[in-house]
């Protein structure tokens, strides 16, 4: 995408933000920073200003484009419901045009065209997660034909810290009866972290393999874990399976007695992840997998749902500045420990690694988990490494 396209699409978007500001109180990167060029209204004066021709692009111009989460907060807040995150994305697609953007992303292309992973490992090592379940057959998960298609993501398949959670969804599959497999090392990237990257034209590739191993299986549902996979599919890819993210499927395997939890006794406040609270719309589904847990006391936090602060994690700030990445994260822990709960609850791996390593890194005294786990714990679920 070049600036003439770039005015063509974005425009007429950009030219409905008024400058009110009030989205400067719902924008993570405006807190910490506190400069205008960090704000979305800013970052929109900077689109309309180069769409224009008033502004030259320059390293200045490309930090301040990069450094949005692309947490969609800004919108929630925005009364013209000026799209400030498709805007950002679009900026970025034209900035990797035009050959400013950082020259790191260009690593998680090549990355993701060599080994259709973002952790640069053999993808056959995908499934590698099943060993940490105790005395599981080798690829037991893994099956030719199901109807139901357990999508995995680079994240949990391959982060120890958090592969816990496809062990835990798997569990609770095979428990609640259902018909699964993972594609193991079949299942390639989505794409999204390529959309954050501004190369969105680099995730076609993807896309084919990961649809034509759909049909191969004969799955009529889908059901992701990580919410950023669940948000690409939703948007991008054309299917005619049904998607769930996790936390709805556990929603309706409670509710349809497939699966019974047991009394857990924690005080528990829920972070609502960006990319499936607010730009997926799934805010109550995890809630009632919470509230349908015996002795679990549910605090919220003071900004939830579509008002969710976003952990510090998305739109490829960690890759792009690690610092400003963990002093957002740092913000949100600051918020949890505010509401007094012995743990913060989430739907989201990456939301998991972004606060559990701050936590750990600053000795703070908090559990961090992901809903899978809860859920486990509650069904009786011990997992152990072998």
């Amino acid at each position: 995408m070049n600036i003439v396209q770039m005015r063509k699409l974005s425009y007429d978007e950009v030219s409905r933000c008024n400058k009110c500001g009030f989205c400067l109180p719902n924008c993570p990167i405006y807190k910490i920073e506190g400069k205008e060029s960090a704000a979305p209204r800013g970052r929109n004066a900077i689109t309309r200003l180069v769409i224009e021709g008033r502004l030259e692009l320059s390293p200045e111009i490309e930090k301040s484009i990069f450094s949005c989460l692309g947490c969609g907060a800004c919108t929630a807040a925005c009364l013209p419901k000026v799209e400030t995150k498709e805007l950002i994305f679009r900026d970025r697609e034209c900035f990797v045009g035009e050959g400013f953007y950082p020259k790191v992303a260009d690593r998680l292309a090549k990355t993701l065209d060599r080994k259709h992973n973002i952790s640069d490992d053999d993808n056959e090592e995908r499934g590698e997660w099943q060993e940490l379940i105790k005395n599981l057959p080798e690829h037991a998960f893994e099956k030719e034909h199901a109807e139901v298609i357990f999508f995995v993501g680079c994240v949990a398949s391959f982060f120890p810290m958090v592969q816990k959670i496809p062990v835990n969804m798997a569990l609770i599959l095979k428990q609640g009866g259902v018909d699964f497999t993972i594609l193991g090392g079949e299942e390639w990237c989505c794409g999204f972290p390529l959309i954050g990257a501004g190369m969105p034209d680099k995730i076609k590739a993807l896309m084919a393999h990961n649809l034509e191993k759909v049909e191969q299986v004969g799955a009529k549902t889908i059901v992701f874990t990580c919410p950023s996979c669940y948000h690409t599919w939703k948007h991008l890819y054309k299917t005619d399976a049904k998607l769930y993210h996790a936390t709805q499927l556990l929603d309706e395997l409670i509710k349809n007695q497939q699966i019974t939890p047991k009394p857990v006794n924690k005080t528990v406040t829920y972070h609502d992840s960006c990319d499936l609270g607010r730009n997926s719309g799934i805010f109550e589904e995890p809630r009632n997998v919470i509230k349908a847990i015996p002795g679990i006391e549910l605090v919220e936090l003071p900004e939830n749902r579509q008002f969710s602060v976003c952990c510090g994690g998305g739109g490829n700030l960690e890759m792009v500045n690690p610092e400003l990445s963990g002093k957002v994260a740092q913000m949100k822990l600051d918020t949890i420990q505010a509401t007094g709960a012995d743990m913060v609850v989430t739907a989201c791996q990456q939301c998991v690694r972004t606060m559990a390593s701050r936590a750990r890194r600053q000795k703070i005294d908090l559990a961090v988990r992901d809903l899978t786990e809860l859920v486990a714990d509650s069904l009786g679920r011990k997992l152990h490494d072998r």
